[in-house]
Formats: C-alpha cells, sequence, structure tokens
C-alpha cells in the first residue's frame, strides 16, 4: 500500500510539475511573441545571436551542472518548486538543508523530500510575501531618498563584483592572478578594438555579446587551472 502511495505521489508531483513548467513557460514566450508576431517587432538575426552569446557564455554551463548537482537534494517536487521560482543556491538549498538536518533526516530518503517539499513552500511564499511588500512600497521608499544617497546606489554592483573579485583572487596563487588580469585587459581590449578590424555582423555580434565573450574567457581560463591543478605531481626518482 505504501509503494502504491509513492508510485501515486511521484505520478502527481510529474504531473502537476510538468503543467505548471510548461505553463510558466507558454507565459514567458507569450509576450515576446505578442511583440514579435502582433506589433512586428522583429529583432535582427545579429542580435538574437549576441544576445545568445551574452547570455550563454555567462549562465551556459549552468543550465548542466545545476540540474544535475541539485537533483540529489532537491528530488522531483523541489526541482519543480525550485528552478521555478529561481534563486535556488542562495535561498532554496539552505532552506532544505536546514529543515533536513534539523530533523535529522537523510538527504535523498522519502521522508527529506517530503520534509524538503514544505520548506519549499513555505520560503517560496515569505519571498513572494517580501517582494510583493518591496514592489509596492518600493517606489515610495525610493522617492524619500536624497538624491545624493539614491546616487550612491550606482555603486553597489562595482562594490559587490569588487568584493567578490578580491575573494577569488585571494585563494589562487599570485602568478595565476597576474594571468588573470593580462588575459582579462586582452580581452576587454579584444572587444573594444577588434570590431574595428572585422567584418559589420561579427564586430555586432561582438559589441552586443561582449559579457558572454568574456564569460567563455574566464570559463576557459578556469577549466585550464582546474585541469593543472588535477595533474598528478611529479616526483624525482
Amino acid at each position: 500500500m505504501n509503494n502504491e502511495r509513492i508510485d501515486k505521489f511521484n505520478r502527481d508531483v510529474h504531473f502537476w510539475g510538468r503543467l505548471t513548467i510548461v505553463t510558466a513557460l507558454i507565459f514567458s514566450l507569450s509576450i515576446p511573441a505578442y511583440l514579435t508576431f502582433v506589433l512586428g517587432y522583429v529583432p535582427s538575426s545579429e542580435n538574437i545571436i549576441a544576445g545568445l552569446v551574452a547570455i550563454a557564455g555567462f549562465v551556459g554551463i549552468v543550465w548542466i551542472v545545476e540540474p544535475i548537482s541539485y537533483f540529489p537534494v532537491l528530488g522531483p517536487a523541489g526541482s519543480y518548486i525550485s528552478f521555478l521560482s529561481g534563486n535556488i543556491g542562495n535561498m532554496r538549498l539552505p532552506v532544505i538543508s536546514a529543515v533536513q538536518s534539523a530533523m535529522e533526516l537523510e538527504p535523498g530518503s522519502k521522508k527529506a523530500e517530503v520534509a524538503g517539499i514544505f520548506a519549499l513552500v513555505s520560503s517560496v511564499i515569505v519571498n513572494l510575501a517580501v517582494l510583493g511588500v518591496v514592489m509596492v512600497a518600493g517606489q515610495l521608499i525610493v522617492n524619500t531618498i536624497p538624491a545624493p544617497l539614491l546616487g550612491s546606489f550606482n555603486y553597489a554592483l562595482p562594490g559587490i563584483l569588487g568584493a567578490m573579485l578580491v575573494m577569488y583572487a585571494s585563494s589562487i596563487k599570485k602568478e595565476h592572478t597576474l594571468m588573470l588580469i593580462a588575459l582579462g585587459a586582452a580581452v576587454a581590449a579584444a572587444i573594444r578594438y577588434s570590431p574595428n578590424f572585422l567584418p559589420a555582423k561579427v564586430a555586432t555580434l561582438i559589441i552586443m555579446g561582449d559579457v558572454g565573450v568574456a564569460a567563455i574567457f574566464a570559463i576557459a581560463f578556469a577549466l585550464i587551472l582546474a585541469g593543472k591543478a588535477g595533474k598528478p605531481i611529479k616526483t624525482d626518482k
């Protein structure tokens, strides 16, 4: 009887999970489809490819790594909920880990999966409640902030990225840091000046997909370092 309930539970999870994912996909594509086929705002092929390069170069590897690495912890139901709501690494996984640890459940078990579902649902509800308050009252709060203080928000993203850069740079060797700086300068110079010597279509792709191009070089550099770190150390006999 328990096996029958588990099988029915799994069938229901996949049915409603696929239905909600497909529904979200349709709603997500509805606005671009309306702009393209109804209003006639058709982007050029160069813009589409450049956008794809920018996004895929930056997060393309995540499309493969995250589902594989997160599934053992999230389970089928948790995967549907988490990938639909987002913020998996910084919100959903910590919630599941905290609940499973507090209840002393073994990750991957059915009890852990059910507990994780309740934890994820609670996380999503709280997330939506806070987001709703921010969306309603956020503009009111921004309007009350003095202009000089509001202008300082322009430095928030560079400050965060700078702190991340220092954190990551401190964990690698000095020669690798110098190589990374040189590679970054070379990639920035290539993105800035190479369009002057390339055909117009290629130059457009590089300019509009600059983030993706830089990310691809960064990922390649990281893979090279990982490959060197994984090699066995040679010793003299």
